[in-house]
């Protein structure tokens, strides 16, 4: 008996470990763009924060955590912050300069303080009797309920989707209509989560739960959350058209096949708008933003592009950005790289620099010295 008791790994927890190795992985991809690291910030933080109680979780299940009471990873206080980073993430695709205010965080914060205060104080929560009689504690104890964290993933969850309802019109655009399902299918998986998170406090209190329920139900949260996190990863894909294109929108009998005239006149249109309104500096366009400004579907916009230019949406798109940036280091010998590859429609130095140097043969920089050496000349 003694030695069932004495902490080991199984097939399982060795699985789980690997599990949270992976979500530390993918949070780390997430933040290896800038400009994407600032947008999926609140989706790093959740994914960050799971695979830390999945650490937690294979502590208990193993029973290190008898021995090492004091690594403890604050799963109840992570709990509280996930509806919050939800919120904060989705909102921001309906109004872009959306900033969560900061009293959203209180319970977590607080949670985070008093946890880590008594953590320390009562020698990793062994003696936590001592501590009952403190002013502190009648708030630290109810911060460490799990109907707490429960309450606020229903709430944010029902505040998410009546946002989006909200945001509803009568006539969508193919982009608006994307968005929508995107984020609800977002908001789905975060419903399996919430609920694997309430029905373990639910099914424990039943004679028939055992180590095998528990492994179950943490590894449905751990697929809801890691696929939450895939699909934020691909979420530029998503919204440029190029990852299951018939995934979120479907096409309707009107997009059968055109004839090469209309293809011709239909490209016509395209590059005349590109032309004179110049969509391609906007930092944040999108195909089926372009579909839904010029008037056709993203399907036939896709095959067009394919078609007429050999290049797929990003390519055909990056060709007009990198020819503005050229006229621009031509023009003002005064404006900083940086500036121009944002102002042209970039948004990360590296992608600009290696397109630049594909179509020009040289960097930025070299193109803006060779020009101002002629000049001297």
């Amino acid at each position: 008996m003694e030695q069932n008791l004495a902490p080991s790994f199984d097939t399982w927890t060795s699985m789980f470990l690997l599990v949270s190795s992976l979500g530390f992985f993918l949070s780390i991809i997430l933040s290896i763009n800038k400009n994407g690291r600032t947008n999926n910030l609140p989706i790093i933080l959740l994914i960050l924060g799971f695979s830390f109680i999945l650490i937690q979780y294979v502590f208990f299940w193993t029973k290190y955590e008898s021995l090492y009471p004091y690594v403890y990873f604050f799963d109840s206080s992570w709990y509280l912050a996930f509806g919050p980073l939800l919120y904060s993430y989705i909102i921001r695709f309906y109004r872009k300069s959306f900033k969560v205010k900061w009293y959203h965080f209180i319970p977590a914060v607080i949670s985070f303080f008093l946890n880590g205060y008594y953590l320390i104080k009562s020698n990793g929560f062994q003696n936590l009797d001592e501590y009952r009689g403190d002013i502190l504690f009648s708030v630290f104890w109810p911060l460490r309920s799990p109907w707490l964290p429960a309450l606020s993933l229903v709430i944010y969850l029902i505040t998410v989707r009546d946002f989006i309802s909200f945001y509803k019109k009568d006539k969508e655009s193919q982009y608006e209509i994307l968005r929508k399902k995107w984020s609800n299918h977002l908001l789905n998986l975060f419903s399996v989560f919430t609920v694997s998170y309430i029905s373990y406090y639910v099914l424990v209190k039943f004679p028939f739960f055992n180590v095998g329920w528990d492994y179950t139900i943490s590894f449905s949260m751990t697929i809801s959350i890691y696929a939450i996190g895939y699909m934020v990863y691909k979420e530029p894909s998503i919204f440029n058209g190029e990852l299951l294109s018939n995934l979120f929108l479907k096409e309707g009998t009107s997009n059968g096949e055109l004839t090469e005239n209309t293809k011709d006149e239909f490209y016509e249109k395209l590059l005349s708008y590109i032309t004179q309104n110049k969509p391609y500096l906007d930092n944040n366009l999108r195909l089926v933003q372009l579909a839904d400004k010029i008037g056709f579907s993203t399907h036939i916009l896709s095959r067009l592009i394919n078609e007429k230019s050999s290049k797929n949406f990003n390519q055909f798109i990056n060709e007009y950005r990198l020819e503005e940036a050229k006229k621009l280091l031509l023009e003002d010998a005064e404006t900083s790289i940086k500036t121009i590859y944002f102002d042209v429609g970039f948004n990360n130095k590296a992608t600009f620099n290696t397109a630049f140097k594909s179509k020009f043969n040289c960097t930025p920089s070299e193109y803006k010295r060779k020009h101002l050496e002629v000049q001297d000349k």
